[in-house]
């Protein structure tokens, strides 16, 4: 009669703590670079989300003819000065810079992370019938860091046009329309 041999299968306490030790210093190496990456995606979508509602507030200005208002609000029914709360663009058919009843709200953004800051701008910007806007402007949108490095700003000339900045000599932080450096400070 031949005997089966039993094949163990498993690991050995030996095998398993070599194997747990390698996967935590793995994880230390790439911790922070997944957070870095995290960060720097929040502050992508937090660009692209006012970018979308400065581009639908400038294309609702010109398509209906009238004033159109992009400010930063908490409520979605008055603005505030903080660009940190939540925006909202409104046709502001009386002009008067504030959201009265029958203005319709053209669209609106929640604020941005909890980890990033905005700066760069105060008040509101109001897009004419033209496509032009009341005042040029650059909302800057830092991690709470501090690091320029992962800093991104929102460009608006005075033509309307609407930019996302970008690091156009290769030193690792975006440039404003003047060319200079995104601070964070």
């Amino acid at each position: 009669m031949a005997k089966t041999i039993n094949k163990q299968r498993g690991l050995t306490l030996v095998e398993l703590m070599i194997t747990i030790a390698i996967a935590a210093i793995l994880m230390t190496i790439g911790a922070p670079g997944i957070s870095s990456m995290l960060q720097q995606n929040r502050i992508i979508a937090d660009i692209n989300n006012l970018s979308a509602v400065a581009r639908a507030a400038r294309f609702s200005a010109v398509d209906e003819g009238s004033n159109v208002v992009l400010c930063p609000t908490k409520d979605y029914n008055s603005c505030t000065g903080s660009w940190q709360e939540g925006k909202m663009a409104f046709i502001d058919s009386n002009s008067n810079g504030n959201r009265e009843n029958g203005e319709a709200m053209i669209a609106a953004v929640d604020q941005v992370s909890g980890t990033s800051t905005v700066s760069g701008i105060s008040g509101t910007l109001t897009f004419r019938p033209d496509g032009s806007i009341s005042n040029q402007a650059a909302i800057v949108v830092c991690p709470t860091s501090g690091d320029a490095k992962q800093a991104s700003a929102l460009i608006l000339s005075l033509f309307g046009r609407i930019a996302v900045a970008v690091d156009s000599n290769d030193d690792g932080i975006k440039e404003n329309a003047a060319g200079a450096n995104i601070s964070c400070s």
